[in-house]
């Protein structure tokens, strides 16, 4: 009878899959919002999943590797598949609306909220000090969506609204930490392809051929991005591994002041950005005394 090993966390591998993944992520959002002009959001969610699901099922249907379609976790995997597939138009329909380092800090309200998700789907008790801080790094994101009337508040809704479903993703992840990012990843386009697809009667728009390589690019990053993720996460704790989320926020800001042009508020942007950013620092240090100190496993301080 063969034991279980136990999971060993490897912090710098972690890390360093993460900066890649958000890196990916990046490239997946210009693309997406370039696209999203000409084409509904949800039927670029469609495409970006499909795509990269093509390749990945056959590889999956070879005999040596059909271990891959299967999990002891079934309920994580779907309840991952279904919230993916939701968050992913979710995502491009905020990035459509608002310029991407908007957009971006938006999304990092995500960081701030995992251990509040923790709260409810790992069973974990957060204390006053990380309620503390949440509302802190909530105050942040009003900074950057009450400056100005210049964007959609649609776009900003949705921003927050997909942080939420980011942030039960990364707890998802964590919990699925025994099982292959090839698996996680496998289900996930399953879930991202066909949540989307329901409407492709109604929206599908034809693809000239200048946007094919666009199309290409969006699955690509996307797909690898996943994958770098499931192993971010696989390897480190969330609470180490989603900070450097923020590395996003270099990219995008270029990208909007150098191609879309954009005339940001960049006092609120940096503001809300440090409000939430030492909101997420701060959970760390309740993190790193936690744990040089004889609290009960569940509690989180």
């Amino acid at each position: 009878m063969h034991t279980a090993k136990p999971h060993i966390d490897k912090i710098f591998i972690g890390v360093a899959f993460c900066l890649i993944a958000h890196l990916l992520f990046f490239i997946m959002g210009w693309s997406a919002k370039y696209l999203s002009a000409t084409h509904h959001v949800a039927e670029i969610a469609f495409y970006r999943n499909f795509i990269v699901l093509i390749p990945l099922l056959i590889f999956i249907l070879l005999p040596k590797n059909r271990h891959y379609s299967q999990t002891t976790q079934p309920r994580w995997v779907a309840f991952r598949a279904i919230i993916g597939g939701i968050s992913l138009v979710v995502t491009y329909s905020a990035l459509s609306m608002l310029p991407m380092s908007y957009a971006t800090v938006l999304f990092f309200t995500s960081t701030i909220l995992t251990p509040i998700f923790a709260h409810f789907f790992l069973r974990e008790h957060v204390g006053p000090h990380r309620w503390a801080a949440v509302i802190f790094g909530m105050f942040g994101v009003y900074v950057i969506a009450q400056p100005s009337g210049d964007f959609n508040l649609l776009g900003m809704g949705l921003g927050l609204l997909a942080a939420f479903l980011h942030a039960s993703m990364f707890v998802t992840l964590r919990q699925l930490k025994s099982q292959s990012p090839l698996t996680v990843t496998f289900y996930f386009m399953i879930g991202g392809t066909l949540i989307p697809g329901l409407a492709m009667p109604w929206i599908a728009q034809p693809i000239a051929l200048n946007e094919i390589w666009i199309f290409l690019v969006v699955a690509a990053s996307g797909g690898s991005a996943q994958i770098c993720l499931a192993n971010a996460y696989k390897n480190a704790p969330a609470s180490v591994v989603t900070p450097f989320a923020y590395s996003a926020l270099i990219w995008s800001l270029a990208a909007d002041f150098f191609y879309w042009k954009y005339e940001l508020d960049l006092l609120s942007v940096l503001g809300g950005t440090a409000l939430i950013m030492s909101a997420q620092t701060y959970i760390l240090y309740r993190e790193y005394k936690n744990k040089k100190k004889p609290t009960p496993a569940n509690i989180i301080t």
